[in-house]
């Protein structure tokens, strides 16, 4: 999915450190990315919020998603 169609999930409470990020986008340049970013019908993130920071960090375009559509609010 185009990373600009991704919402994070406004009330999310974990935050990430630039270290962590720069981590994430380090694992993902070097093994690619194998873990998807969740999102929900609304294309906000449930799982993967440091993941899609860490996308935008390498400039990227596209992340692979699973987008899960029986969530309740």
């Amino acid at each position: 999915m185009q990373i600009e169609l991704i919402k994070p999930y406004s009330k999310n409470a974990k935050k990430h450190e630039k270290k962590q990020i720069k981590q994430v986008a380090d694992s993902i340049k070097r093994f690619g990315f194998v873990q998807p970013i969740v999102i929900d019908k609304n294309n906000e993130v449930v799982i993967g919020h440091c993941r899609l920071e860490a996308a935008k960090l390498l400039g990227l375009k596209e992340v692979p998603i699973i987008s899960v559509e029986n969530l309740s609010d």
